[in-house]
């Protein structure tokens, strides 16, 4: 490789070093920012651990199949819908709880996404790192020997041992 191709090569690499540097702050922007969210919402979620919101929509799901598809006088056929309405309310009140817990979750997986990113990128980054330390090495060779009179590579020239001697002499 001649100069202006390492020093192309280098350049290309430190703008994909840079892209990549820039991924990374992205993901370490988001991730905090989940993890603020996290923080905010899991006090709330761990202080409603107690309350069960499954079996009460599964009881309202059933009452309202039971009501729609059944025959019954009309008051018990209001009894019913009383005891819908108040399950319905029930359920309005830990509705939210429901969504938090969800949020949870989600928030959880939105931060391993970013950390397993951010891994993947590093890893990505430390090869690039290691091309470039090897890249930047063969820069400082071929300026060295340049600005010694060294000329590394092929050369049109052809010379014999004896020249070689003469020169070392």
């Amino acid at each position: 490789m001649d100069s202006e191709e390492v020093k192309s090569k280098i350049k290309t690499l430190e703008d994909r070093k840079k892209r990549l540097i820039e991924q990374i702050k992205k993901l370490n922007d988001r991730k905090r920012y989940k993890e603020y969210e996290q923080r905010a919402l899991v006090p709330f979620v761990e202080k409603t651990k107690e309350v069960r919101v499954a079996p009460l929509r599964k009881k309202m799901k059933y009452l309202e199949f039971k009501i729609a598809t059944q025959a019954f006088t009309p008051q018990k056929e209001r009894l019913m819908l009383k005891e819908l309405n108040k399950l319905e309310q029930e359920y309005s009140e830990v509705r939210e709880i429901e969504r938090a817990r969800r949020k949870v979750k989600l928030v959880e997986k939105d931060i391993e996404d970013a950390n397993t990113g951010i891994d993947s990128i590093e890893k990505e980054l430390k090869d690039i790192r290691e091309e470039l330390k090897e890249l930047y090495k063969k820069q400082k060779i071929t300026r060295v020997a340049h600005s010694k009179g060294v000329i590394i590579g092929k050369t049109d020239e052809m010379f014999s041992l004896e020249d070689m001697a003469e020169i070392e002499e």
